[in-house]
């Protein structure tokens, strides 16, 4: 949710140069960390339990309070998709066009101010690309990495290879991007667990013939290490037994 959020702000209004967030998991994910160094971000966070320092955001809190969540109606509870639809609504068309004391003027006509200064993504930028979420794997023997819990085919020739899959965390089961060494070398698919059944393993070079069954007998005597005689034992026992 906050990187879909933060997808559609760039997309609206440019990449910004910094962007503060409070300590929360999804703040310090190291996903988040990701996104911000591609796009150019610098990623700052909040002294914890330091409310003096989150105090614009704070008050954005307020004013949603006294003036969004009076304005809603019994048609905007069904969902969270209305709820989250009516919420864009009240800013474009009014938190945006009122003016801020702190301002003077209101948010939209500072932005129009600077626009120039804005940077945006380059046009062969992909943004969805740079979004994605990153994952290693090291390629199984079967030409297999697992991915939130499904298998996923992989090139014979990346097998015991440490690989870096990209994905979209919405869109499980979908084709998921390969990464090697930094470059992109394949899409991968889900296992066709039936069809996997049928693929041909690399066996050993070598075979081990089984030994005949008289063989092997001897073969484990010879194969006994041979204690040496301890002939004074042996004439003690014949004075034992009255030999001597």
């Amino acid at each position: 949710c906050l990187l879909e959020v933060l997808k559609q702000a760039v997309l609206r209004r440019g990449i910004p140069m910094r962007l503060f967030v409070d300590n929360g998991s999804a703040f310090r994910s190291q996903h988040l960390s990701l996104v911000c160094a591609k796009l150019g971000i610098t990623l700052i966070h909040a002294r914890p339990y330091h409310a003096a320092a989150k105090g614009k955001i704070e008050r954005w809190f307020r004013t949603v309070r006294l003036q969004f969540l009076p304005m809603l109606s019994e048609k905007h509870m069904l969902n969270l998709k209305a709820i989250n639809r009516a919420l864009w609504t009240y800013i474009e068309t009014e938190y945006h066009r009122s003016p801020h004391r702190s301002l003077c003027e209101t948010p939209l006509d500072r932005w129009a101010r600077v626009g120039e200064k804005v940077r945006y993504p380059e046009p062969g930028d992909d943004l969805d690309d740079l979004f994605l979420f990153e994952s290693k794997r090291k390629v199984q023997k079967d030409r297999t990495v697992s991915l939130n819990g499904m298998a996923y085919e992989i090139d014979a020739s990346l097998v015991g290879e440490t690989v870096t899959l990209r994905y979209n965390p919405s869109e499980q089961g979908k084709e998921i991007k390969v990464c090697h060494n930094g470059r992109f070398v394949q899409k991968a698919k889900l296992v066709d667990t039936y069809a996997n059944c049928f693929v041909k393993r690399d066996r050993p070079s070598k075979t081990i013939e089984a030994l005949d069954p008289e063989k092997a007998v001897d073969h484990k005597r010879e194969s006994r290490p041979k204690q040496p005689v301890n002939f004074s034992r042996i004439s003690e026992a014949e004075k034992g037994d009255g030999y001597v």
